[in-house]
């Protein structure tokens, strides 16, 4: 955790290079213009009123810049992709398979997260992959050093006769345990097989763990859907800023692979 200097000094560039007033950046902080001016001055030390809201407020401000934008071209693909992992579950997504488009488009309405993905490529399975590859990328340049984050989430969705679980942990080292079963059923010129190829290619680019298995149900359609709906919310858990530890790295090491 940051000591009070260094918390202090962070709100105080905050202060300039947004040009705010002793005034305003008190209103943030949720102290007086007198106290915030004394404690910024140095001639009173920092309170704990004063150390709360600038936590509170330097948490917001690592929130605010979670956003990244990759581009991908290969003689493959040609990918362009712009997440917003704070957003609000909009999507504008063309991969070219209506399929795929639908199963990215609940998780990131179910996960939150607003994103801009066009697409093209010669087939779908060159096409899964290089959006995985985009997308766990992008959710690792979103995230940064990670500090503050939950880390940890497990989420159980079911849709009709399926039932699946997902669990993430974003600690910087790309693992899959997949436990699915496919029937072969109910997603025309979509294998089932390229869901298990999205989820390893999204896990080794973000660098994360993630298990996900299904434990029932009948519809190829279904078990994916949930898949994808249980990966969103598994993932918009793991990466809230948890305000008691605003500005720590998640880790008894200090240290995450980025």
């Amino acid at each position: 955790m940051d000591s009070t200097d260094e918390i202090l000094n962070k709100v105080t560039q905050i202060q300039n290079s947004n040009g705010y007033s002793d005034q305003q950046m008190a209103g943030k902080i949720g102290c007086s213009r007198p106290l915030y001016q004394r404690t910024r001055t140095g001639k009173i030390p920092v309170g704990g009123m004063f150390l709360k809201g600038a936590m509170k407020l330097l948490a917001k401000a690592v929130v605010e810049g979670r956003k990244s934008v990759i581009r991908r071209e290969t003689k493959e693909t040609n990918i362009n992709l712009e997440l917003d992992i704070d957003g609000r579950g909009q999507w504008d997504i063309n991969t070219g398979i209506r399929i795929f488009d639908h199963l990215l488009s609940a998780m990131m309405k179910h996960g939150l997260f607003d994103i801009k993905l066009s697409g093209t490529g010669d087939d779908p399975h060159h096409m899964v992959e290089d959006v995985a590859i985009c997308l766990g990328q992008a959710f690792g340049e979103a995230l940064g050093e990670k500090r503050g984050i939950v880390r940890m989430a497990d989420v159980t969705v079911p849709m009709d006769e399926a039932l699946v679980i997902v669990t993430v942990d974003i600690g910087g080292r790309g693992y899959t345990v997949l436990d699915l079963s496919f029937n072969g059923n109910d997603m025309p010129g979509f294998p089932a097989d390229l869901v298990r190829h999205f989820l390893e290619s999204f896990a080794i680019e973000a660098r994360l763990n993630l298990h996900a298995s299904i434990i029932r149900g009948s519809n190829d359609h279904h078990k994916a859907e949930a898949l994808f709906k249980a990966l969103g919310r598994a993932l918009d858990a793991a990466t809230r800023i948890d305000p008691r530890i605003s500005g720590e790295l998640p880790s008894t090491k200090e240290f995450l692979e980025r």
